[in-house]
């Protein structure tokens, strides 16, 4: 054997990918087909992904000339699956097709499994989670049927994040931990435990439930550094990293590490990098930067992460209601699924009552609630008693809402998350204030403010650029009015009577400090508000 192979092969059996790939280039183009799949699999681990990808296609002729038709349907899929995830659909279709027909050639072979695994997937993303069990059911029987950890672990984890999204989260989140059974047991092949790791955070953050978000991004940050470079699994990693940080305030480190992730995981996983791209988003919004979130949450939208409701929000926070209001309805009309519309609910309720008030809200935080209670999400709780307190208190019922304040404050300080205590206790303040409890309003307030100040945020719930003071609606009329409309036409646009937009000018005259409709249109030019 030559010293480089044998070098080559003694650095790939102790993982170190590095060495395994210099030594396996050095030996040049007459490797062995299982020295071939080792090269391959050290470009992988190093997140070289197109050579991975020649590697592998040229595996996948070798083995299929050499009449090995189940491992090289198994490399198609590898393959297909890694080009489908950095962007290439099209040719990862290609493989994906190859992969199913040369498994109908064997229709006893156990790794057809992995087809059924991620067509579950598919089927969960598609917001059709009863054929995702059905499909993650088959792929479990073939692993327990043929005895292949792998396959058994992917199936009940899908099976459990299946269950999760029909409802059933308890009997779900059982299955997700016995799935990792075999994983700490050594058992799964570790290219596919950091997916099974992964998969389960973003489980975490689909339920809105931070500190179990928190545990398995831990658990999975000590996979990935006992497996380095690991360079996918550890980008991901800090992708799901980036989102605890917004909400734990650690904001400046967020923002290093999401710019980090960009750059990183762009050429390896696009919907990894979008939702970098989002979460870059998250934080310019909540410092008030909202050009620069606009520009982060359509990036997002180009690599193929819906941009709401963060999209939605931006337009809020410059005082179009009615445009965010819009959008979000939209939204909500073609999705299904009721964890993907519990963001879009909490932002249509936060959206209402700036507009117009309680009685809008109310039909969204409803179902919010319903989401919250079904699915056992801390964060959905939360978030639903704290924008119950917000209607209460439109309502007049200031002493309820105080009630469901305090308790959403509660839980948010118990997940750490010092932005969202902020605006609860805001909401507090007024809520004291209109009970003729002052002393306790200025204290909400001024501690909420010093943690904004901390956080170099804007005070939530009003437009983030100085706008005189104006409330949303105000800002909502004289942009409506700043695009040429008159008064009636307004009126119609914004569902309101004639004579009300007429005081709400009135309001932004003074305010602003303008006498005249021209000089006020000017203004909202100035301000950006068309």
């Amino acid at each position: 054997m030559e010293p480089a192979l044998a070098a080559a092969r003694a650095a790939s059996a102790r993982r170190d990918w590095r060495a395994a790939r210099e030594a396996y280039r050095t030996v040049g183009e007459a490797l062995p087909t299982e020295d071939l799949a080792a090269l391959a699999t050290a470009c992988w681990w190093l997140g070289e992904v197109d050579d991975y990808a020649g590697t592998s296609a040229e595996l996948h002729r070798r083995l299929l000339a050499d009449g090995q038709v189940v491992p090289a349907a198994l490399v198609a899929f590898e393959l297909g699956y890694t080009e489908t995830v950095r962007g290439r659909r099209e040719v990862g279709a290609g493989w994906t097709a190859r992969a199913r027909r040369l498994f109908e050639q064997v229709p006893e072979a156990p790794e057809r499994g992995f087809l059924r695994v991620v067509d579950a997937e598919a089927a969960i993303a598609a917001g059709d989670p009863d054929a995702a069990a059905r499909l993650a059911g088959e792929a479990l029987a073939l692993g327990e049927d043929h005895g292949v950890p792998t396959l058994v672990a992917l199936g009940r984890l899908v099976d459990g994040v299946a269950a999760v999204h029909l409802g059933r989260v308890e009997q779900g989140l059982r299955s997700v931990d016995e799935a990792m059974l075999p994983v700490q047991a050594g058992e799964v092949d570790p290219e596919w435990v950091g997916l099974i790791y992964c998969t389960t955070i973003g489980l975490c953050h689909d339920l809105f439930d931070p500190p179990r978000a928190e545990r398995w991004t831990t658990l999975t940050e000590r996979w990935a550094e006992g497996h380095a470079p690991a360079v996918l699994f550890s980008g991901i990693c800090r992708v799901h990293r980036v989102e605890l940080r917004v909400m734990h305030g650690q904001w400046s480190v967020a923002e290093e590490e999401a710019l980090r992730s960009v750059e990183d995981l762009t050429p390896l996983d696009v919907e990894v990098a979008a939702e970098a791209h989002y979460n870059l988003g998250e934080l310019h919004r909540l410092r008030g930067e909202l050009d620069a979130a606009e520009t982060a949450y359509r990036r997002a939208h180009e690599l193929g992460r819906d941009p709401l409701p963060g999209l939605a929000l931006v337009s809020l926070g410059r005082g179009r209601a009615q445009v965010a209001a819009s959008v979000l309805d939209a939204a909500l009309a073609t999705q299904t699924t009721p964890l993907a519309r519990a963001p879009l609910l909490a932002a249509r309720a936060e959206v209402a009552l700036a507009r117009t008030g309680p009685r809008e809200a109310a039909p969204f935080l409803q179902e919010l609630e319903s989401v919250a209670r079904a699915h056992a999400s801390p964060g959905w709780a939360a978030e639903a008693r704290r924008w119950r307190g917000a209607v209460l208190l439109g309502e007049g019922r200031a002493a309820e809402a105080v009630r469901e304040l305090r308790e959403a404050s509660r839980r948010w300080q118990a997940m750490d998350a010092p932005y969202r205590v902020c605006c609860v206790r805001l909401d507090l303040a007024r809520a004291y204030e209109t009970l003729g409890d002052h002393d306790t309003a200025r204290r909400e307030r001024e501690h909420a403010s010093e943690v904004l100040r901390r956080l170099g945020a804007p005070t939530p719930g009003r437009p983030a650029a100085d706008l005189a003071g104006l409330t949303p609606r105000e800002v909502e009329v004289v942009a409506t009015v700043a695009q040429g409309r008159s008064n009636r036409e307004a009126s119609r646009a914004l569902h309101i009577s004639e004579s009300t937009v007429a005081r709400h000018l009135a309001n932004v005259y003074l305010k602003t400090g303008v006498t005249s409709r021209t000089a006020a249109v000017a203004w909202a030019r100035e301000h950006g508000l068309v």
